[in-house]
């Protein structure tokens, strides 16, 4: 085996851990230590050598480095390294003389071995009760899989690896502290390891000198506890596989290790929260643990009912309106893994304004009131728990499509009457998009009858029908402080429909009219797409689904009957929950050379494509004879207003988005119109008045490697 010792001290610091490497009962033949000496001065080099006649049997290996950077020295170490397995040692700790025989005994190719450690404190006294080796002791009676083991990859110290894992890695020399905690994590990565634990006695431990220099006794200043942690948080971040697999499991312990100590310089200096949140966000870390820094701090509740990290766009049009308000809050939400995929990274978007996550164990139901009443019952209960430890809750806030969101927060408001209750509604609960109910029934069971108590303790006369959407927006608005509404139309259309006339007077009260949050600036870079553009056409970006009332048919009828110039110069790329449909269709309209359809995105990498695209296309909810108004703003147009790119808008007239600042602007339906905005599009980009977004790749090259036309990808 091969021990590496990285030096960077006086050559008297280093004789108390050669010597006790010359005690061992190892035969010396065994095992060669390397010492690299690094950021002193060469003389130390030449002291250092004077070991040679102290101890003629051990076979010592000196090597000089003028950088002075401990993982820079133990990848010089490595890289002399002569022998099966390696260890590595601290140049002012030392090993009991069974250390090195120990670790022997059980090492093995897909073996990491551990041996105890034994504190060392500045007087000489030892302590083997310390937190870490009680952990080691305990796991000494059977193999465990390494990678469960957090805590012990934390250090270099007391460890067997097998050189030839060693190689693969290498210390990430850029930190400045930390380094060793990357280092292990990917050798814990590298296979399926088991550790074991050899012989716990104090002849085979480790001895390790705590010392002012050690890292939990360094002065926590910014720098220290916050700046070098965060670097080291984005080198583990990097190494996640966004599974949620053990490893995954294993590196979020490690993160979150780290933020430890971001938390104990928050507490130490609470004055510094604005500054070491600004960094925070400025790294662009994807699943910053928020709530170890902000727990204790909401006096604010939010529930939506479907929130981040699952994947829906009523989770992340909530999470854009809680960074939007810009306070600390304590969330409810619910288990929406039986119908929504998770993407850890959509936290990006508002945790740093999330304290705690309650989530509700409930059956996922968009219209099934015997769901909506667990999540409500279970809810409920939860949120009095987090109010009474909080000391109480200032304001409350809670958003609908899902309409269990202001079902559990109108009960809330109702026991806890001096919460300030902001109620918002995306769209039109009661009704869809075709002017028809929507269906969803209400029976007439105990929470009904508080529902109805409480709309009319506040006066109000509750609704006669079943409908639970009603219901759930007559909750609101008699409870509620402030109602938001995304557009007047809507406003106007939702009020149309209130029977009780004070209801309605109430409503308009407390109305305010707000577009759908645009997300924080950093959204768009904390994910940077692979996705090419070619700089030698229009890049025109849509992204959504299709459905009855909302398509791209004019848009498609358009270049098949454009120019052959715009069709030359034009690509539309698609990003669907339908590429293949949307392939043949184009392939059938011989424009499959000027159509490129795709999957969807994860939200993150769509907010990075939408800064790319030289136009992004939004079309309107096509609304049914029954609706006399269109009350639908598309939440997409939102994402697009924060990119800076022209937007070209498929607008139905009257509606929310006609009113809209638009780039370009055609009828819905109308191809004829369609066709002309593609033509101006393409007249405006030879002319160079359109701005062309910039190519990532800064090669021109299109999806195949080849300029020109660009081939279609179906990846997810």
């Amino acid at each position: 085996m091969s021990v590496v010792i990285p030096s960077a001290r006086d050559a008297a610091d280093i004789a108390g851990c050669l010597a006790s490497l010359a005690d061992q009962d190892l035969s010396s033949a065994q095992f060669e230590v390397i010492v690299v000496i690094n950021g002193t001065s060469p003389a130390t080099f030449e002291h250092v050598q004077q070991y040679r006649s102290v101890y003629p049997d051990l076979r010592l290996k000196l090597i000089y480095q003028e950088r002075g950077s401990a993982g820079a020295a133990r990848n010089t170490g490595i890289a002399a390294a002569r022998h099966q397995y390696l260890t590595f040692v601290d140049d002012d700790d030392r090993v009991g003389p069974r250390f090195l025989s120990t670790l022997m005994s059980r090492a093995a190719v897909d073996t990491v071995v551990i041996a105890p450690i034994i504190n060392v404190d500045p007087s000489g006294g030892e302590d083997a009760n310390n937190p870490l080796n009680l952990q080691i002791t305990a796991r000494a009676a059977r193999p465990f899989p390494l990678v469960s083991a957090v805590t012990l990859l934390g250090f270099n110290a007391c460890k067997l690896i097998p050189t030839a894992v060693a190689r693969q890695h290498r210390y990430a020399e850029h930190l400045r502290s930390g380094e060793d905690i990357c280092y292990m994590a990917a050798v814990a990565l590298s296979r399926e390891f088991t550790g074991v634990v050899g012989d716990i006695a104090s002849e085979s431990a480790y001895f390790r000198q705590l010392s002012a220099g050690s890292v939990s006794r360094q002065h926590q200043d910014f720098d220290f506890a916050v700046r070098q942690r965060l670097d080291v948080i984005i080198d583990l971040e990097q190494r996640r596989t966004w599974t949620g697999a053990g490893a995954d499991a294993m590196l979020l312990s490690l993160i979150r290790a780290q933020v430890g100590f971001i938390r104990r310089f928050l507490q130490a200096n609470p004055g510094e929260r604005r500054h070491v949140v600004d960094a925070v966000v400025a790294t662009g870390i994807r699943d910053f643990p928020w709530g170890e820094v902000n727990a204790g701090l909401a006096k604010h509740l939010a529930i939506s009912y479907c929130f981040v990290p699952f994947e829906d766009t009523s989770a992340t049009v909530a999470a854009k309106a809680i960074a939007e308000r810009g306070r600390v809050v304590d969330v409810i939400l619910n288990d929406m893994s039986s119908v929504r995929r998770t993407d850890p990274s959509l936290r990006t978007i508002a945790g740093r304004y999330i304290a705690t996550e309650t989530v509700i164990d409930a059956p996922a139901s968009f219209a099934g009131w015997p769901a909506i009443r667990q999540f409500v019952e279970k809810g409920l209960a939860e949120a009095n728990r987090l109010a009474s430890k909080a000391g109480g809750y200032e304001t409350l806030y809670s958003r609908v499509l899902w309409a269990g969101s202001h079902f559990l927060a109108g009960l809330f408001k109702a026991e806890h009457p001096d919460v300030v209750w902001t109620a918002e509604f995306s769209d039109p609960l009661s009704f869809g998009a075709d002017g028809a109910p929507r269906p969803g029934t209400m029976p007439k069971d105990v929470l009904r009858k508080r529902f109805s108590s409480a709309i009319k303790a506040a006066g109000f006369t509750p609704p006669r029908e079943d409908s639970l959407f009603t219901w759930c927006e007559y909750l609101a608005y008699a409870l509620a402080d402030e109602l938001i509404f995304t557009n007047e139309n809507q406003l106007d259309f939702m009020v149309s429909y209130i029977e009780d006339p004070s209801l309605r007077t109430r409503v308009r009260e407390r109305a305010v009219v707000r577009p759908h949050p645009t997300p924080p600036a950093h959204g768009y870079t904390v994910t940077e797409s692979s996705y090419v553009l070619s700089p030698r056409v229009v890049n025109i970006g849509y992204f959504g689904a299709f459905y009855d009332n909302r398509g791209l048919g004019e848009v498609l009828t358009a270049l098949a009957n454009s120019s052959a110039s715009v069709r030359r110069h034009t690509r539309l790329h698609v990003f669907s929950k339908q590429p293949d449909q949307l392939r043949t269709a184009a392939a059938a309209m011989g424009i499959d050379d000027v159509v490129i359809s795709n999957s969807y995105r994860p939200y993150l990498e769509f907010l990075n494509l939408c800064r790319r695209f030289d136009v992004l296309l939004v079309n309107d909810v096509t609304t049914g004879a029954e609706l006399p108004i269109n009350p639908f703003l598309p939440s997409k147009y939102s994402d697009y207003a924060g990119s800076g790119r022209p937007v070209w808008g498929l607008v139905d007239e009257g509606s929310p988005l006609s009113r809209k600042p638009l780039a370009f602007r055609s009828e819905s339906g109308n191809a004829v119109a369609a066709r002309a905005v593609l033509a101006e599009i393409t007249r405006s980009f030879l002319a160079g008045e359109l701005r062309h977004a910039e190519d990532p790749a800064g090669d021109g090259t299109d999806h195949d490697g080849h300029s020109g036309l660009l081939v279609s990808t179906a990846g997810p």
